[in-house]
């Protein structure tokens, strides 16, 4: 098992570390307790305690975590992406079936997995990670490192970690806004009535403000556009008057 002398290494190391009761914490508040300061870890461990390792991810890192139990292979990955994954810092599962935490350098922005392939998790700053010596609680057997510099991702593999980008669907527009449209469209309609048809098209657009529910503005409204069509005052009164008697049935 894990000694205090282990973690220790991990912390001057740069590690934020947290003892674990095999995978899960055994801190009150999980994650956010990783820690790195030296008087903190040796609390964790004192009087020969004996705990696994777990590191927060650092934030200028990400983890791909591939986990066989759930289907997920870096050849699954691989496949997915149509590339080879640069080898990284590793770390190798204890259980023994090949499951791996792959360190890369994170690229910035929003990450997400959901187009990971099953199996295939990310891990980022708010996660962590069981690391070495620590060892697996089924088999006993330890996670070992592949020590190697941790590189970028191809941007193949990149893609598909971005988020999918989908236009925001507009806004519904509300029944006010809607009514005070169709009223500019009677209105419109009016203002453009040529001579001959003027009386017949106030008419029209007014048995439409009417049947609608639209209020005497918007009558009104349609008796100053007729004016500005070129019919008289009293004549658009009259004709709006004759939709009014004739209510919703024109």
């Amino acid at each position: 098992m894990p000694t205090m002398q282990d973690a220790l290494e991990l912390a001057r190391a740069g590690w934020n570390v947290i003892p674990l009761r095999g995978k899960v914490p055994t801190t009150a508040h999980g994650v956010k307790d990783a820690s790195r300061d030296p008087a903190q870890v040796a609390e964790w461990w004192a009087g020969g305690a004996t705990h696994n390792i777990g590191a927060r991810v650092p934030a200028q890192l990400l983890v791909l975590d591939f986990d066989p139990q759930n289907g997920g292979t870096v050849a699954d990955l691989e496949a997915a992406s149509g590339i080879t994954l640069p080898e990284t810092l590793t770390v190798h599962s204890g259980r023994g079936t090949g499951g791996q935490h792959r360190y890369y350098l994170h690229p910035g922005g929003p990450l997400s997995s959901r187009r990971l392939p099953a199996g295939v998790d990310l891990k980022t700053s708010t996660g962590y990670c069981v690391v070495p010596p620590s060892v697996h609680p089924l088999t006993g057997k330890p996670y070992t490192w592949e020590d190697r510099a941790p590189v970028a991702l191809p941007a193949a593999v990149l893609a598909l970690l971005r988020p999918v980008v989908t236009d925001a669907p507009r806004p519904r527009p509300s029944a006010t806004t809607v009514a005070a449209e169709r009223v500019m469209f009677l209105v419109r309609h009016v203002e453009r009535l040529a001579e001959g048809n003027r009386n017949r098209g106030l008419y029209w657009a007014a048995c439409r403000a009417i049947e609608e529910g639209h209020d005497g503005d918007a009558l009104a409204m349609l008796e100053r556009a007729a004016v500005v069509a070129g019919l008289s005052a009293a004549e658009a009164r009259q004709t709006i008057a004759s939709a009014r008697r004739a209510g919703v049935t024109a």
